[in-house]
């Protein structure tokens, strides 16, 4: 591809991105990005992550990446990516497994062994967006045996249109902000402890969890409603009821 048809073809996709449809649930939304993303750089294998406090949300949207691979992924081999958040202050927000060095080759080997290559991938690279400097998504890229490995110009591509990415996503997040919260069962077991006025300790001895683990759902809360105290967080909780 020479150099005039690599800017039209980036500001095909540019265009493509910055036309996803606002109106949409936040899953069509994702799965719809990523969908675009596989059309424009035949990236066949792709999840979509949120990200809060430096962990993924549990629930990912997936392009050609089964369910079983994703829940063995959490709960065996997160910790052992050097791609997952946990591993990458001081990285660029654009992530090659080969290229990375977050943490020691030994950990590395085990996770390309045991994980990437008992479910048939071959290569990963993920990209974070930012919110006010704290990753709030990760899109991670996953090549198939059979398929050739990411490259340092799949990363320079997918660093043209990285911004706007990110600014479409924030933008969906604000248009739809009722489903973007993604509120789960216990996070709304605690906020009707909270709206009834009970301490900390006491919705701790409620839900029978510690008091850290209150303070860490309430940190979770404040993010996803955009407050910064327990009054305001009450104040929007119970707003979101009469909208």
């Amino acid at each position: 591809m020479d150099e005039q048809k690599e800017v039209e073809f980036l500001l095909e996709t540019t265009f493509r991105i910055s036309n996803l449809n606002m109106q949409q649930t936040s899953g069509d939304f994702k799965l719809n990005m990523l969908q675009v993303l596989s059309e424009c750089f035949q990236y066949e294998h792709a999840i979509f992550w949120e990200v809060a406090d430096g962990e993924l949300n549990e629930q990912p949207v997936c392009f050609n990446v089964e369910t079983y691979t994703i829940q063995n992924y959490l709960h065996e081999y997160k910790y052992y990516d050097p791609l997952h958040p946990v591993n990458m202050q001081n990285q660029p927000d654009i992530q090659l497994m080969q290229r990375n060095e977050a943490i020691s080759k030994k950990k590395k080997l085990y996770y390309v062994e045991r994980f990437l290559q008992k479910n048939d991938f071959i290569d990963e690279m993920v990209m974070y967006l930012y919110n006010q400097q704290k990753p709030t998504a990760a899109i991670g890229f996953l090549r198939k045996e059979g398929e050739l490995p990411f490259t340092e110009k799949d990363s320079q591509k997918l660093s043209y249109v990285k911004r706007m990415i990110e600014n479409v996503y924030l933008l969906h997040q604000y248009v739809q902000p009722g489903e973007s919260l993604q509120i789960t069962q216990r996070e709304k077991e605690l906020l009707l402890y909270l709206c009834k006025g009970f301490k900390n300790a006491e919705i701790a001895r409620f839900l029978y969890v510690s008091e850290n683990t209150v303070k860490k759902h309430l940190q979770n809360l404040y993010r996803k409603f955009q407050v910064t105290s327990r009054t305001q967080l009450a104040l929007k909780y119970s707003e979101s009821f009469r909208t």
